[in-house]
């Protein structure tokens, strides 16, 4: 033996090492990982696909796959193998080359190398059936077995020599006088031996059928796929809609061969070069939809889906056959160094021409009134533990452009289907998004809301989408932020001004109930922000309000407020529901304390005293009214009364008298009363006639112009009037107002008391009337007016007719309170003493 043949040997032997090494590392990474990654499964159907694809015909190749409990069958009808497509298949060496023809693009994809290794996940020993043929040799058929199933090195070496030697002698073998080009002459076949083959097999089919659509579109090398098991037959058209230079419509067809049943998928695609984006649409009559990208569908393709970038964040699926991807082709190389990388800058090159392409096409999409815009702005940074991507770079130079663009567009499809943008010219927020820990809290937020502003909310159907993306630049509407909303109108006048399709109060008390919902917001936002109402319809904040027993007459309301000290301004408005701790209720007895407290205070000096005569004056009528409940709630200040009339009152007041009793004696009556029925027979045709005023039209109920000159047919009524005065548009206006502000508030009254029933309300039969109302489960007619100059004119036919009966009831809203006019009041407050049957 010579060194010369000894080296020769030893050349062999280690050669059979090296392979047998590969193998070994590879394989043992393969088994480690096929029950516990969700990526490794499913790349076998990928490598042999593109291994088709690389031997397509000039029409393009055609594949079948037969999916068997006992076995998966892999057939193309590509070229025949070569002698270096076996040798390397046997000895797993990759025929992949990175080089380029003048077009710029890898004429292979790559066969038999590591990636092959994949397909042993579904048997580690694997028939090929196939035909071998050179250029200056006959055609040859062969059948061998890869026998991966070995854990040492030498059962792998044994393995390969073994394969080896099956195809050794293929030149002794029958000339294959049969073969046909077309025909499906390649085989692969893979026994199914345990569950886990039955999994990779099913992982990988079914990503199959979700992502082929889009392989058929990059790869126009692959003419159809069909999956013999599921009878379904993927084919690409060849029907092209060309848009414009970059942007075209694509269709494939999925047929099911058995139900003679066809889907069609379309997608837009937007090239240039060899850099494509590629999105899912419906394509209507007259309109085109985007549509979702489906969540197990990898956002990049290098031609086949690089599985594993499913949760790349970007809202379109690029594809270039010149990425680099990584070595298990679960990404590609977007990391940062300061040595020169060239895989990497030509990967983030073809990122930067992805992202001009975006541009194109969310222009064309908007310009074009496409639909379902903001499925285009699903793009944020990188969550997930990607160490083949620089997150800081992607962020800087792939969305936070995008994102800049998509501030300003109108993408977002609000509550009333138009479109607006994230934010406005001044880049202020334009576009609320429902925001909160809770699904339920956000579906309640914007049905909240969606009363307040629509137009400033998304699509109930978007809530979902647009929480994910949570931008810090979007609105995001969340229970305090509500709260600051609420706190910023002011006053309960002002939000009713915004809320439509509701009560204000009920939508006062739902907002509660929502507060409630967040607890760990909760004490903050009832503390904080001034969203609770008064009785004088001011928000404050709950530590600076009370509850109002309900006991507290309105005079003393009134009386407290000329005092200077209005209660009304601590109570919480009577139709809010929240729950007050026992210290925090004022009732009647407190109003007495207060009332008395006050009046002793500021009567002792009569220089102060004199500001608050009004109020002193109206303890004094109410005094005069009530004198039992006067000397019983207010014994001092009822003993003492003289004290509260003014000097100067108390003068007036004594020379009235005596002009009354000249009158008395004059007129040779003996009261007031004979006196007053003396004038009413005197037909006195210098008396004062009334100016028309807007007062005057809200007291008489009167909206418009129509009813005024129904309401002066009577002559009575238009006795009272000057006939030189003439109601205003402005006052109608105004009237209009006044009478649909007073119906609000008595109907917010009304559903506070337990006895009145108002699900079958009615404000249509008259402006001024309430019909469909029950008290005590008994229908009762409301009359309501406003009497903001203390004062009702009733002329409606139908309010009369209304009263009429012995259930009806008439309610004003005078300002401050609203309540119930007693016939009693009414005789009281007009000296009524006598009238007619």
């Amino acid at each position: 033996m010579s060194y010369k043949s000894r080296f020769d040997s030893l050349e062999q032997k280690a050669h059979h090492q090296i392979i047998a090494t590969k193998i070994s590392k590879e394989m043992g990474e393969l088994r480690s990982l096929v029950e516990k990654s969700p990526i490794t499964p499913k790349r076998w159907i990928w490598e042999l696909i593109q291994n088709a694809k690389d031997v397509h015909l000039d029409k393009g190749v055609q594949i079948r796959i037969d999916y068997q409990p006992e076995y998966v069958s892999f057939k193309h009808n590509g070229m025949p193998f070569t002698a270096d497509n076996i040798r390397f298949l046997i000895e797993q060496i990759s025929t992949k080359s990175r080089s380029r023809p003048e077009e710029g693009k890898s004429k292979t994809t790559g066969k038999f190398g590591t990636g092959f290794l994949t397909t042993h996940l579904l048997s580690e020993i694997v028939t090929v059936k196939g035909v071998a043929k050179e250029p200056d040799l006959d055609y040859r058929k062969f059948e061998l077995q890869l026998d991966r199933s070995g854990f040492e090195l030498e059962d792998i070496t044994e393995a390969v020599k073994k394969s080896k030697e099956s195809v050794a002698d293929l030149d002794s073998s029958p000339i294959y006088l049969e073969y046909l080009e077309g025909d499906f002459n390649t085989e692969f076949v893979y026994p199914l031996q345990d569950k886990i083959s039955v999994n990779v097999a099913e992982s990988g089919l079914n990503n199959l059928e979700i992502c082929l659509p889009y392989t058929l579109l990059f790869v126009p090398e692959i003419e159809k796929v069909e999956i013999v098991s599921s009878s379904h037959l993927f084919i690409r058209s060849k029907e092209i809609e060309k848009i414009n230079d970059e942007i075209s419509l694509h269709t494939v067809k999925l047929i099911d061969t058995d139900l003679i049943e066809e889907k069609i998928y379309c997608i837009v695609v937007c090239s240039f070069g060899l850099t494509s984006i590629a999105m899912p649409i419906q394509k209507d009559a007259d309109s085109i939809s985007l549509l979702p990208i489906d969540e197990q569908v990898p956002r990049l393709f290098c031609d086949f889906p690089l599985v594993g970038t499913e949760k790349f964040h970007v809202p379109i699926i690029i594809n270039n056959p010149n990425f680099n991807p990584t070595d298990p082709r679960d990404g590609i190389y977007l990391t940062s160094s300061e040595r020169v990388n060239p895989r990497i800058d030509e990967n983030k090159s073809i990122m930067n021409e992805a992202k001009s392409l975006y541009f194109k096409l969310l222009d064309f999409a908007v310009t074009n009134n496409w639909k379902n815009l903001h499925l285009l702005a699903q793009i944020k940074s990188i969550s997930e533990d990607y160490d083949w991507v620089d997150n800081n770079w992607f962020i800087k130079d792939v969305v936070n452009p995008i994102r800049e663009k998509l501030l300003h567009i109108p993408i977002v499809t609000n509550a009333d289907g138009s479109l607006i943008s994230i934010l406005n010219e001044e880049e202020k927020i334009h576009s609320w998004f429902p925001n909160s820990g809770s699904r339920e809290v956000r579906n309640e937020i914007w049905e909240i809301s969606n009363y307040w502003f629509p137009y400033r909310l998304p699509q109930f159907s978007d809530i979902e989408l647009w929480y994910r993306l949570n931008w810090k630049e979007s609105g995001k509407l969340t229970v305090e932020q509500l709260a600051i909303f609420v706190d910023y109108c002011k006053t309960l006048e002002n939000l009713s001004e915004k809320i439509k399709g509701i009560e204000v109060t009920d939508w006062i008390n739902k907002f509660y109930e929502l507060i409630k919902k967040e607890p760990k917001d909760y004490d903050t936002i009832i503390n904080k922000y001034a969203i609770f109402p008064n009785q004088n319809g001011n928000f404050k904040k709950i530590l600076h309000l009370k509850k109002d027993k309900g006991d507290i007459p309105i005079d003393f309301k009134d009386i407290l407020a000329l005092l200077g000290n209005d209660i009304r301004d601590e109570l919480l408005h009577k139709s809010i529901n929240y729950d007050f701790d026992p210290e925090n209720i004022r009732d009647k007895s407190y109003a007495v304390e207060t009332i008395t407290s006050e009046v002793n205070k500021k009567s002792i000096d009569r220089s102060i005293s004199k500001k608050y005569n009004e109020a002193f004056k109206k303890l004094l009528f109410w005094f005069n009214k009530n004198t039992s409940q006067a000397a019983y709630l207010f014994p001092t200040l009822f003993k003492n009364k003289h004290l509260l009339y003014d000097d100067e009152e108390i003068i007036e007041n004594i020379n009235k008298a005596e002009e009354l009793k000249d009158l008395l004696s004059t007129f040779d009556v003996t009261s007031a009363n004979e006196l007053r029925l003396k004038f009413e027979n005197i037909n006195d045709d210098t008396q004062s006639l009334l100016p028309i005023t807007h007062e005057i039209l809200t007291s008489m109920g009167i909206t418009n112009i129509e009813e005024w000159e129904n309401a002066m047919r009577d002559t009575d009524l238009k006795a009272l009037f000057d006939h030189q005065s003439v109601p205003t548009t402005d006052m109608f206006l105004l009237s209009q107002s006044h009478i649909k502000k007073a119906r609000m508030r008595v109907i917010a009254h009304l559903k506070t008391l337990d006895n009145y029933d108002l699900e079958d309300l009615d404000i249509n039969t008259a402006p001024t009337i309430l019909a469909g109302v029950y008290k005590n489960n008994n229908p009762v007619k409301i009359v309501f007016r406003p009497a903001y100059s203390q004062e009702v004119i009733v002329y409606y036919g139908a309010e009369k007719d209304a009263l009429d009966y012995a259930d009806a009831e008439l309610w004003v809203d005078d300002g401050t309170e609203i309540w119930q006019v007693s016939l009693g009041h009414i005789l009281k407050k007009n000296n009524i003493k006598k009238f007619p049957i």
